[in-house]
């Protein structure tokens, strides 16, 4: 029992190293079992008890069908209450252009595993930049199921809310997970939100749940790091 656990530790230690190394990237694939096996010279169920940790701390997620895919390199954050963009920066000349827009596309790994859709599924995918006056702030990358249809024209407005889009359509947000992590922009990220390569952004991944459980929103926010702030209030268990 003791050298089984020492065996699964190790696997799951370096693993998680090759992982927060980025030898893996978020999106990619962890090998297969048998190819673990055979790389670590141990037994499925050690294979197994190995990436269950990495499951339970955040870092890879299991698709049925299709294999274990990493969600992150960095480890989550529990937070209780967080702002939203807009009652974060009421007061001031907040708005936002739409930079891209797809109508249905089929959904990236990333985007099924967070929404919960079969393989193969079709979503739509906008991005918009966010300002505030003439400084761009924000870039987000948003997926939504294919059951919720949007239009180009929806979104084009400086001041339109996804959320209140939702909620016309009889999605009303109630609920959602996040993590929250610092990334360095990457040259396309630089050019749209201004800033130099490399700098620090702050990277949060959404996937919201409407009224009846249903997940209707899988978003890849980038912050600049010299512009925004979360607030973020705690309570004890």
């Amino acid at each position: 029992m003791r050298s089984n656990k020492a065996k699964y530790l190790t696997v799951y230690e370096e693993l998680k190293q090759q992982i927060t190394n980025e030898d893996y990237l978020i999106g990619d694939l962890l090998p297969a079992e048998p190819e673990l096996q055979k790389r670590y010279n141990v037994s499925r169920i050690t294979i197994r008890h190995a990436v269950d940790l990495l499951v339970d701390e955040g870092y890879v997620q299991r698709l049925h069908g299709v294999g274990t895919i990493i969600i992150s390199q960095k480890k989550s954050l529990q937070l209780q209450k967080l702002l939203s963009f807009s009652e974060d920066n009421k007061g001031r000349n907040l708005h936002s252009s739409l930079f891209s827009f797809e109508a249905t596309i089929p959904a990236t790994l990333l985007a099924y595993s967070q929404l919960d859709l079969p393989k193969g599924a079709m979503v739509s995918c906008h991005e918009r930049v966010r300002w505030i006056q003439d400084t761009p702030i924000g870039f987000h990358r948003i997926y939504c199921p294919s059951f919720i249809s949007l239009s180009a024209e929806e979104l084009e407005a400086p001041d339109a809310s996804l959320y209140q889009l939702f909620q016309q359509k009889g999605y009303v947000v109630k609920k959602a997970n996040e993590t929250i992590e610092s990334i360095a922009a990457s040259e396309k990220l630089a050019k749209i939100l201004k800033v130099e390569e490399n700098s620090p952004l702050l990277y949060v991944q959404r996937s919201t749940k409407d009224q009846q459980d249903r997940l209707i929103e899988y978003a890849q926010i980038f912050y600049r790091g010299d512009q925004y702030r979360y607030s973020v209030e705690l309570e004890s268990p």
